[in-house]
């Protein structure tokens, strides 16, 4: 397969191009991405061109003084000859928090709605930040909650439902917070909940009270033996081969090693499977309904 450097080209000859192409072969399995940086080290522009077995990704990533301009200049280019919209974006908060906020603004100006979000820092607390964002935009499809740094006493509601929630540092979900999640996927790292108080989250669901759309959620526990007082309740216990490939599958992926217990909702329209699974040097609780 000969591969053409479209992104490589100055943007009068790259108009003139996709101005040459149909929409089909515009988005016939190609994904493209262009991050601006501040830390490029006097390099105006690196070209990455990769392909695997499903799509071709081309990527520019241009150093700039101005990074927030310049992609605001280079997606207005973009969205007249292709009239595309921003339905993903990746938020470090590690930038100081007057640009953060440029930068959420801009998107909410864009679009209010995403398929996906992930929001991260690693150096400073943005706990304003992230509030805020919660505020101007929706995260529908997947959401990718890795802020490793907050304040001791931070507490957030996550008022939307995406499609799966995935917090990396949730030690400031305790258990009020855990019952006004929403989102049919769940995943909970760094957790504090205690095994009293997942066994208290699953009779609530047995009850029919809470999670009326759960279909899966993982939280890292403390190996098999937590389950001797998270499953102090009605259940059965199960080999099926059915639950243990469910587990195998979308979106556990793990290999049933330790016992799997079986619970049933009060209007015996729903089951759910737990087990436990090593994560790295981790255990995860891993439930699934069915």
């Amino acid at each position: 397969m000969v591969t053409f450097p479209l992104l490589q080209l100055p943007l009068v000859a790259m108009e003139n191009v996709l101005c040459m192409m149909s929409p089909f072969e515009l988005g016939d399995g190609m994904s493209w991405t262009y991050l601006m940086t501040k830390n490029g080290n006097g390099l105006p522009r690196r070209y990455i061109h990769r392909v695997d077995d499903f799509y071709t990704n081309e990527q520019i990533i241009m150093f700039t003084k101005k990074p927030l301009k310049d992609l605001k200049n280079w997606f207005e280019y973009v969205k007249e000859v292709l009239n595309c919209k921003i339905d993903s974006v990746t938020l470090d908060l590690d930038c100081p928090s007057s640009e953060n906020r440029q930068a959420i603004d801009w998107i909410a100006s864009q679009n209010k709605t995403l398929d996906y979000a992930e929001i991260k820092n690693n150096r400073r607390e943005s706990d304003d930040d992230l509030r805020y964002f919660m505020e101007r935009l929706h995260v529908t499809g997947v959401f990718n909650l890795m802020v490793k740094k907050y304040k001791a006493d931070f507490r957030i509601e996550i008022p939307v439902k995406p499609e799966r929630l995935h917090i990396g540092n949730s030690r400031f979900v305790n258990y009020d917070l855990l019952l006004r999640l929403k989102s049919p996927d769940i995943v909970l790292r760094k957790s504090i909940l205690t095994n009293e108080e997942i066994n208290r989250f699953l009779k609530s669901w047995m009850s029919y009270e809470i999670h009326l759309e759960l279909e899966a959620i993982r939280i890292n526990g403390s190996g098999p033996d937590a389950m001797n007082e998270i499953m102090n309740l009605p259940h059965e216990k199960t080999n099926d081969p059915e639950i243990v490939e469910a587990f195998k599958g979308d979106p556990h992926h793990i290999q049933v090693e330790n016992k799997i217990f079986t619970i049933k909702r009060c209007d015996g329209k729903k089951k759910a499977s737990v087990t436990v699974a090593g994560f790295l040097n981790d255990w995860r609780f891993c439930l699934i309904v069915h």
